[in-house]
């Protein structure tokens, strides 16, 4: 018999801690209708990245952030400091809510999913925009399922194997095939994302910018 990994109550807390004020509910729902995937999706993905981020991550998203403040000279340079103090290039880094990194971004851009600008320093800025994310995420998922579409595989009502997928990669280790399995973390955005679907208008004051900061 196949067993399917349970999310813990602790998960299930932890991602209903995260909110949204109204212009980000705005944008998850358009986000959502232009890729024709689950805005509930969308904002439970955006949960689960928040959730997850740990001391290094938000020390990392914080200096990134400053980045964009500086003139283009300053910019730069401070860009190579924090990849000399992490020991790897900024194009490895998952950046802004999405927790999206450069290669993706230039994955859908190439697949005509989303206009990417071709120079670096423009596609961390895109990562980096807030307002974005869910445009991002929603991207990616539509992305995923049409991947897995021409491969043969139809995953696009299990939110469990794309919320999987979002975090582990478009296929993960075993490609394409026709028994996907959810991992811990896939199978609790699912379930959030039912809880929000049973929320008028997701029925909470979403504010990402102001959750676990």
């Amino acid at each position: 018999m196949n067993t399917f990994p349970q999310p813990s109550s602790w998960s299930h807390l932890r991602l209903r801690q995260v909110t949204f004020d109204r212009p980000a509910l705005t944008a998850v729902h358009a986000a959502a209708d232009q890729f024709d995937v689950s805005a509930a999706l969308v904002a439970s993905v955006l949960a689960d990245e928040r959730v997850r981020l740990d001391l290094a991550d938000r020390v990392q998203d914080r200096v990134m952030r400053v980045t964009r403040t500086l003139p283009a000279r300053a910019r730069y340079w401070l860009v190579e400091q924090v990849e000399r103090a992490c020991g790897r290039p900024v194009e490895s880094f998952s950046l802004g809510h999405a927790q999206m990194k450069v290669a993706t971004l230039t994955w859908l851009g190439e697949r005509g999913y989303l206009p990417v600008p071709a120079s670096l320093d423009a596609k961390l800025a895109m990562l980096l925009d807030d307002a974005l994310a869910p445009t991002l995420v929603a991207a990616c998922l539509r992305a995923t399922t049409d991947h897995w579409r021409a491969g043969g595989v139809d995953i696009a009502g299990r939110a469990d194997i794309l919320g999987t997928l979002y975090s582990i990669g478009l296929t993960g280790a075993a490609g394409i095939h026709l028994q996907p399995r959810p991992n811990v973390r896939g199978a609790a955005i699912a379930a959030h994302a039912r809880w929000l679907s049973g929320r008028p208008a997701f029925g909470i004051s979403l504010r990402l910018t102001g959750s676990g900061s």
